[in-house]
């Protein structure tokens, strides 16, 4: 749970509001500022091997009337090295079918179709909106993701809150017939110095940007809540993680985020890494693959602590 006096250590005082520059146009939601990357890009960043990017609050918790002020975000990547992440594949991603909604999941371990399989993202120290962050790690020490908070952002008066971070190059793996890989982040944004338990927390203190593995073949699908959400096509069903996300303390409401979580697509270079001969995903132009980070995983590594390793002093949970 959350520990409240904790967390508003990290304020070192009063609580501050401030605004802050935005260098992007409008988000609608918690994304990522460069959503699509090509396959091996390094962006200005070829020394390292890294590319630079940005995840963008665009708003606090709801009611949307009267947004929360944003004190803190916590950002998963999939991991899978230490987790085995959830993976489906679309090879007729057009019409009825585009996107999850013609992914059928697969056995294959994630290298088949990419690599690194961990340290995918991870957090620029210096010079973001928050001075207290820190990465989050695997017990190998493999970087999943990032935390970052201590004050409160009212967003109601300011524009989108921008956390800079870098992604590591990512190859496509050239046996396979991949023209995309999508990662699905699991984020959390904490509002308002929130002091209540995510076991009870709704929108209005945690909004959540939870993907939701929904497609055809993934153990346990289809995940929704106690009510789901016809309007949205939530289904009644078991819930994924325990951070997906509700609009009320009693957990039976889809939240506002609810498989609806920021995600970074890279694209193949079919120039330096052709298709091999006999995909016939999508026309003969490869595969879509889509990657989810486990239930495992999101419920070891969205909770923020002192130490990258989930060790240390609990500051929310």
């Amino acid at each position: 749970m959350l520990n409240s006096s904790n967390f508003n250590n990290l304020a070192i005082g009063s609580l501050m509001v401030a605004s802050l520059a935005a260098n992007q146009g409008a988000f609608a939601h918690t994304r990522l500022e460069i959503p699509t990357v090509p396959e091996g890009t390094t962006v200005g960043h070829a020394q390292t091997g890294r590319v630079f990017n940005q995840v963008v609050i665009s708003h606090g918790c709801p009611p949307a009337a009267t947004r929360q002020p944003t004190f803190g975000t916590s950002v998963v990547f999939p991991n899978a090295i230490s987790y085995t992440p959830i993976i489906g594949v679309n090879s007729n991603n057009t019409g009825a079918t585009a996107g999850l909604a013609g992914a059928v999941f697969t056995t294959k371990p994630a290298s088949s179709f990419y690599s690194p399989l961990a340290g995918i993202g991870q957090i620029i120290r210096t010079g973001g909106p928050w001075e207290y962050n820190n990465n989050k790690a695997d017990a190998l020490g493999n970087v999943d993701g990032f935390w970052a908070g201590g004050k409160n952002y009212d967003q109601s008066i300011s524009t989108p809150i921008d956390i800079p971070f870098y992604t590591h190059a990512i190859t496509i793996t050239s046996a396979s017939c991949a023209r995309t890989v999508t990662f699905e982040l699991a984020i959390a944004d904490v509002c308002n110095d929130v002091s209540t338990p995510s076991t009870l927390a709704t929108d209005e203190q945690v909004l959540y940007w939870s993907p939701i593995p929904n497609f055809s073949g993934v153990p346990g699908a289809p995940f929704g809540t106690p009510v789901g959400d016809a309007t949205r096509s939530i289904p009644v069903g078991p819930k994924f993680s325990n951070y997906d996300g509700y609009q009320d303390a009693a957990h039976t409401f889809p939240g506002d985020g609810w498989g609806s979580p920021a995600t970074l697509t890279v694209i193949r270079n079919t120039t330096a890494n052709p298709l091999p001969a006999g995909c016939t995903g999508n026309g003969g132009k490869g595969d879509d693959i889509f990657v989810f980070p486990s239930a495992q995983q999101i419920n070891a590594e969205l909770p923020v602590w002192s130490n990258a390793n989930q060790t240390g002093t609990a500051y929310w949970q």
